[in-house]
């Protein structure tokens, strides 16, 4: 049976995708149940590769049902059909923010700032929860047809169960990873949520990534290296420093999300 008839049976109505990967795709839904749209993450179980099925499926789903967060996406529920897939229903959204970007190439200061601040919110939530994401990027975050921000894909989360516990696994995007895990060292991944906002927030008020990413090696170089603004980029100083101490080389010079959140370029409000 078709996924769309079983899905249509329990009264989502599949009418378009938002995006597919190699055993995944998202389907954009109506529901009755919750009289709204909807995104159907649908996870191809056999496709899968195994470690994501045993280790970081499980764990999405935990970090899903735990959480709950004006700025992080809501989980509805998750339907197992015929132990081969999993369809994860959550809250929709408009589009991500690096479609935002595209769109307008650079979004300003000010609404960088109150876009900035929600999703600081969301991980300085995530963080006091002993939760981190590490794969926080510009297409994992939403947008809602309001300009909410709404953090989504959990599949690198994890719950720490000590504060001071390292992780070693190698995830997310390279773009967005800081220099401890380019290097392949154990890293404090609070402080790789905090680096990945750093090249997230350079985006949003330039309209370009930071580093190149093409070669590995060679970003990490670039990573070292003090960093630079596009001159036609009208990115006023105090954004500067603020996204420098961010995406500071060394994570023990690095803010934690608190420090973030007390930065006095987000207290400053807009303008």
């Amino acid at each position: 049976m078709a996924i769309n008839n079983i899905l249509k049976g329990l009264g989502y109505k599949c009418f378009s995708t938002l995006g597919e990967g190699s055993f995944s795709k998202v389907k954009l839904a109506t529901s009755q149940k919750h009289n709204c749209n909807v995104a159907i993450k649908i996870v191809d179980r056999v496709k899968a590769p195994e470690d994501f099925v045993q280790k970081f499926l499980p764990r999405e789903l935990a970090v899903l049902r735990q959480v709950q967060h004006d700025h992080i996406v809501q989980m509805y529920e998750a339907i197992e059909v015929a132990g081969k897939r999993l369809c994860i229903v959550m809250e929709a959204a408009a589009k991500d923010l690096l479609q935002k970007i595209c769109e307008v190439i650079r979004i300003p200061e000010d609404q960088s700032k109150t876009l900035f601040s929600q999703m600081v919110s969301a991980v300085n939530y995530l963080h006091q929860m002993d939760i981190v994401h590490r794969d926080l990027k510009c297409e994992n975050i939403l947008l809602t047809a309001e300009e909410q921000v709404k953090i989504t894909d959990f599949g690198f989360a994890r719950s720490i169960q000590d504060p001071s516990e390292l992780s070693h696994t190698f995830c997310g995007s390279a773009a967005y990873t800081p220099p401890e895990v380019i290097a392949g060292a154990p890293y404090d991944p609070k402080k790789y949520d905090v680096w990945s906002l750093g090249v997230i927030l350079y985006t949003m008020v330039t309209g370009e990534m930071p580093f190149d990413d093409t070669n590995v090696r060679r970003l990490h170089r670039l990573q070292r290296k003090s960093l630079d603004f596009p001159d036609d980029a009208a990115v006023e100083e105090p954004c500067r420093v603020f996204i420098r101490t961010l995406l500071q080389f060394d994570p023990s010079t690095r803010p934690t999300i608190h420090q973030v959140a007390e930065h006095q370029w987000l207290q400053m409000g807009p303008g």
